[in-house]
């Protein structure tokens, strides 16, 4: 919860870089919607639906949020994904801002990394798990292995546009 408080803070205070480029202000979100997205993600693998938490909360504020469902999440934290595929360089070592640390850019977070927790997000979105509230072994209509075709398609759109990009030679990868 600190870290997605720490992104929705730098996401509502990104304004205030008065001095920065536009690419560094992209570059900046792009990474904070990135973490943003992943956060929840990592969450909503241990407890399932939970609040999407996307904007900086009042320390007075009493908490009344509701649990949104797993579906529901998955829907947010693939919007900000994507946002941070839009706002990513596929290689750092490209751009103005990667040119200081050129060679060294590797483990940054980028496009192809918020394209496959895309597809990841939506993958687990559509197992048949989040779709059926399965039970091991079994679920409640007998449809254990029924999987949620529209996440799967989003999953396979958001892969398929990763591994275009690797297949055409424009990534480092």
């Amino acid at each position: 919860w600190y870290c997605i408080r720490k992104a929705n803070m730098g996401l509502e205070n990104l304004d205030k870089l008065t001095e920065a480029t536009q690419e560094e202000k992209d570059l900046i979100a792009g990474q904070l919607y990135f973490f943003r997205a992943w956060w929840h993600f990592e969450l909503m693998q241990y407890f399932g639906g939970l609040p999407y938490i996307d904007k900086v909360l009042s320390a007075s504020e009493k908490l009344t949020l509701p649990r949104l469902s797993y579906a529901e999440c998955a829907d947010k934290a693939g919007a900000d994904f994507k946002k941070a595929a839009e706002l990513l360089p596929i290689n750092w070592d490209n751009t103005k801002v990667g040119a200081n640390t050129k060679g060294k850019n590797q483990l940054r977070l980028n496009k192809i990394m918020a394209l496959g927790y895309l597809g990841k997000n939506y993958l687990w979105a559509g197992s048949p798990l989040m779709k059926n509230g399965a039970q091991i072994g079994a679920s409640k209509n007998g449809k254990t292995y029924d999987y949620d075709q529209e996440y799967a398609k989003k999953a396979a759109e958001a892969f398929g546009e990763l591994l275009s990009l690797v297949e055409a030679g424009q990534t480092q990868y």
